[in-house]
């Protein structure tokens, strides 16, 4: 009889440790409505100059130091799971083929050695989640791996002064919705449209002084239908918080990328 309760205790241990086990994908949250993706966030990391891009890849561009036998621009597969306590593992660096656009060896260990170092230095993440319980979730994606810079044209003796008028891509304080990031991701979830087509787009627009949002503008397309529901999110959202500089409150240029699934 012990031995039976022993074999049974073994296979639910078993079964138990399985499930928690398991990695999510993509494809899985593709499949499945319940499933939330992982979150790179962490308010004010980032000044903002790269609005194009998604938190985690300007994490990489303003903390990446390019090594000294590699080109500017380097082409990189990166790989890595976001575990239920938002910590990552399993990081996996290679080469990117744009032309064949499939992962190849042909890295320099000095890029692989130097982007795990910066994916290892990352705040935690905040985990995926299906049905309201944190899951493993593999991240993949390609990107231009490149040290940051400033833009030459830039005064950075600029006067006192500050242009009222003029849009700016970085300040001291970038603007926020209200409630802060987390927030804006629960009311985007709450105030997109069911759609029969996933994808994922940019939009961009201006946080004017008061905090009222202008000049939505696509500038990363998954479709048309897509595209004009990202216009719409961003022309129904409530005022942010404007950025400042200097301690004076700006326009600030901002993009935001949205994702239907």
């Amino acid at each position: 009889m012990k031995k039976i309760f022993f074999s049974f205790l073994v296979c639910v241990l078993a079964v138990s440790v399985q499930a928690q086990s398991k990695i999510y994908t993509y494809e899985d949250a593709k499949k499945d409505a319940s499933i939330t993706l992982p979150v790179y966030v962490k308010e004010n990391e980032f000044s903002g100059l790269v609005m194009t891009m998604n938190p985690e890849e300007r994490w990489l561009v303003h903390h990446y130091r390019k090594p000294a036998d590699a080109k500017k621009y380097e082409n990189v597969f990166i790989s890595f799971v976001v575990e239920l306590n938002g910590t990552l593992s399993n990081i996996q660096v290679q080469g990117w083929d744009l032309q064949t656009k499939t992962k190849t060896t042909k890295l320099l260990p000095s890029v692989e050695r130097e982007v795990t170092r910066v994916i290892k230095a990352m705040h935690k993440w905040t985990p995926a989640k299906k049905n309201g319980k944190s899951i493993r979730y593999r991240c993949e994606f390609n990107f231009k791996i490149h040290e940051f810079e400033l833009d030459p044209n830039e005064d950075a003796e600029q006067a006192e002064e500050l242009d009222s008028n003029h849009v700016y891509e970085l300040v001291e304080e970038m603007p926020e919705f209200p409630g802060g990031i987390e927030a804006l991701f629960k009311w985007l979830s709450e105030n997109i449209k069911p759609h029969e087509e996933i994808g994922r787009c940019v939009v961009e627009f201006i946080v004017e002084k008061d905090g009222s949002l202008s000049n939505p503008k696509i500038i990363k397309s998954k479709t048309p239908k897509l595209d004009a529901e990202a216009i719409r999110l961003v022309k129904a959202m409530p005022k942010w918080k404007p950025g400042k500089e200097k301690g004076k409150t700006v326009r600030v240029k901002y993009s935001l990328p949205i994702a239907f699934k």
